[in-house]
């Protein structure tokens, strides 16, 4: 279609702009935060959105609370539809163990939209008594190709609602972020979709991926903008690091990871002061959930300070399961602030 052809154009345009934050706010890049280095991640079942016959959910959402409930949303197919023709569901709870589905979200876009084939991977902001949902759509027409010359292309798009139940409004026909330019780091795919506000600007992270990329070998970047729509404007240094899935948060004046399943650093905890430059505090001595989301609400606040986490959802597969989503805990929570 010409207008993701055009799209394309400006995403690669728009990786070639500096934009140096490397100093930002004056932090001291070799302190690591203690409690990162002894995380203690562990991983646990959950009831209503876990195992289910016929039934597959992953790749969730972080997970927000509004009021006392907590909110959560999810890729949800039936089994044997193609993962990437799922649409996005929603679940609710008291005490983030016990889930109650409520139904569909966002659905599928019109035929020749760039959204058609399905919507997948969501992830959720709140900024000024909005609620933005970011999410991953596909158009494949004559089929879906994983990788590849001719591999579907993969573009994010946000919806946009009053209340976290919706109804839920596409922004824009067009996504809000798009695969770089032939032969770039992201010129197959961007994906997974994670917003901090930080400094005043919107800092947009996300997977990307190449036509011959293994999903155990995608990587993670950030793109920068002014608004929770865009423009996002993709950061020089990119690819930050390896990821198959994008998992941070806001601690103390910095940022901290989780690494899951892709690249050398797979299965750790990365802290960062700048956003950009990631190092190792630890490994976590179980493999770090797929599609991870944290309950992070300082991710929103833009304060200068966040509190770091202690739980959140990832999607899971054990033996003689359908993929479905789990939760993990971990002891990351941040200093007071000083």
């Amino acid at each position: 279609m010409k207008h993701l052809y055009i799209l394309s154009l400006m995403a690669a345009a728009m990786c070639l702009v500096p934009l140096d934050l490397s100093g930002a706010l004056g932090q001291d890049v070799t302190k690591i935060p203690q409690e990162l280095t002894t995380p203690n991640y562990r991983v646990s079942e959950i009831d209503g959105i876990g195992a289910e016959a016929g039934v597959e959910r992953q790749d969730p959402s972080n997970v927000i609370k509004d009021g006392d409930t907590f909110y959560v949303w999810y890729t949800r197919r039936r089994s044997g539809v193609h993962p990437y023709a799922s649409t996005v569901y929603y679940a609710t709870s008291k005490d983030g163990r016990d889930w109650s589905e409520k139904g569909a979200a966002l659905g599928k876009g019109t035929a020749d939209a760039w959204d058609s084939f399905g919507v997948i991977t969501p992830y959720v902001a709140v900024f000024d008594g909005k609620f933005y949902l970011y999410y991953t759509g596909t158009h494949a027409p004559d089929g879906f190709r994983s990788r590849g010359p001719n591999g579907t292309l993969r573009h994010i798009g946000v919806a946009i609602a009053d209340r976290p139940d919706g109804p839920w409004k596409r922004f824009a026909d067009n996504p809000v972020l798009s695969p770089g330019q032939r032969g770039t780091w992201d010129e197959l795919l961007v994906d997974d979709a994670h917003l901090i506000k930080r400094g005043g600007k919107y800092w947009f992270y996300f997977k990307g991926g190449h036509g011959t990329i293994r999903p155990d070998a995608t990587q993670w970047g950030v793109a920068i903008g002014d608004s929770p729509n865009g423009p996002f404007i993709k950061h020089e240094a990119n690819p930050l690091i390896g990821g198959h899935t994008v998992c941070l948060w806001p601690h103390g004046r910095g940022i901290a990871a989780l690494i899951d399943s892709a690249g050398s650093e797979r299965h750790t905890v990365q802290w960062s002061t700048d956003g950009i430059h990631f190092t190792r505090a630890a490994k976590t001595e179980q493999p770090v959930l797929t599609g991870c989301g944290p309950f992070d609400p300082d991710a929103f606040t833009d304060d200068g300070w966040g509190d770091g986490v202690t739980w959140g959802v990832g999607q899971r597969r054990t033996p003689g399961t359908k993929v479905h989503i789990a939760r993990f805990d971990i002891d990351a929570k941040a200093a007071p602030r000083p």
